[in-house]
């Protein structure tokens, strides 16, 4: 196992990505878990080969054996992306911020490559909504079932909402929400070369993993953690990392602490995720196949 080398990003680039995010802080969505990001790098190019030592190869099975079609359902071939190819695994990706509050997702991908997806996502500053919007009627969580690549939510108000999904191709949106500034591969990007360094082997999750430390500078601030690849597959299986608040908030208020992401993958298995029966009487029940 080698240390991972880096492509760099231009300064002007990293800058206008810190820039972007910063903004992002006072919007009332926060552009991370639950929102399809605007800006910044979509792949883990400094980290992606060097762990294997090897070409980016065919994701695989967590039994090690090739995913058909993984890689052309794939937005970009890259570590966290093969973390979504991977069958019968749960993960939990989680930002808690320095405020206290956290947004986090939860994955459930059967055999089959069906998910069960559930977000979770914190309360909006009332001073952030429009006048007359109570803040408390926003819904903090919700559940997506995906099927064929196609994400449905369950809806009081639309009885045939297993016929109607609110996404087409959901992995590829699941993909850029992970990719978000509440999740470890933008500042594993931004970081400059020999802030990864090897520190050994490791089992995580029922996965044997090599084990990564992280320590660099952007931007003057300083971001630490581990990260840990199953090399089989070439895939992010867990993460902990600690990005400086000064990053994420107005430069000329920078705040105090931290934002601490967590990846947390695992072997599982996981029942075949189908959706529910539609109630009868629905168009969804009465549709001639």
């Amino acid at each position: 196992m080698r240390p991972p080398s880096k492509i760099h990003l231009r300064k002007s680039i990293a800058l206008l990505v810190i820039g972007a995010i910063s903004l992002s802080c006072n919007l009332p969505l926060h552009a991370g878990l639950a929102a399809t990001p605007t800006a910044g790098p979509t792949q883990l190019t400094g980290v992606v080969n060097p762990v294997s030592g090897q070409p980016a190869g065919a994701a695989t099975l967590a039994s090690g054996q090739p995913t058909p079609g993984a890689e052309a359902a794939s937005v970009e071939n890259d570590p966290l992306n093969r973390l979504l190819a991977l069958r019968s695994i749960k993960f939990n990706l989680t930002a808690l911020s320095w405020d206290g509050t956290s947004r986090w997702i939860d994955v459930e991908i059967d055999s089959a490559g069906n998910m069960l997806v559930k977000y979770s996502l914190p309360s909006v500053d009332p001073k952030l909504l429009p006048e007359g919007v109570n803040s408390k009627i926003l819904p903090t969580s919700y559940e997506l079932y995906v099927v064929d690549g196609k994400a449905y939510q369950a809806s009081d108000q639309n009885p045939d909402w297993m016929a109607t999904p609110i996404y087409e191709n959901y992995l590829q949106t699941l993909s850029q929400q992970i990719h978000g500034p509440d999740g470890p591969a933008l500042w594993l990007d931004l970081l400059p070369e020999g802030s990864i360094q090897p520190e050994g082997k490791d089992t995580v999750g029922g996965f044997a993993t090599d084990k990564y430390t992280v320590n660099g500078q952007v931007a003057g601030q300083s971001i630490t953690g581990s990260i840990w690849f199953e090399p089989q597959a070439d895939a992010l299986v867990q993460v902990e990392l600690e990005v400086p608040a000064a990053l994420l908030s107005d430069p000329d208020h920078p705040q105090q602490g931290e934002l601490r992401i967590t990846l947390n993958a695992q072997k599982a298995d996981v029942p075949l995720v189908t959706l529910p029966s539609a109630p009868a009487g629905s168009a969804s029940a009465t549709a001639t196949p």
